[in-house]
């Protein structure tokens, strides 16, 4: 049986994400919630027979946030109505 091989840096980006967007949690909360969603996510992968390679991915994408991004010019001034 292989052992699942996880990759370290996905989990801390996820982990960093988490405390970016829930201030009050600890980081130690958002490590242990990041590892959770990995083996979760592995798990779930193992059941469905699909490979890790197909996954879904659980990390943060920032490509919808630059809509909003739009609105503010070079000093950061807002200039959206």
């Amino acid at each position: 049986m292989k052992v699942a091989t996880y990759n370290l840096s996905k989990i801390m980006r996820n982990a960093w994400y988490l405390k970016k967007s829930q201030p009050s949690m600890t980081f130690s909360a958002c490590l242990r919630k990041a590892w959770r969603n990995e083996k979760q996510m592995i798990m779930t992968a193992r059941i469905e027979g699909r490979t890790l390679a197909t996954a879904p991915t659980s990390e943060y994408c920032p490509i919808p946030m630059t809509a909003a991004a739009n609105y503010y010019g070079a000093q950061g001034q807002y200039c959206g109505n």
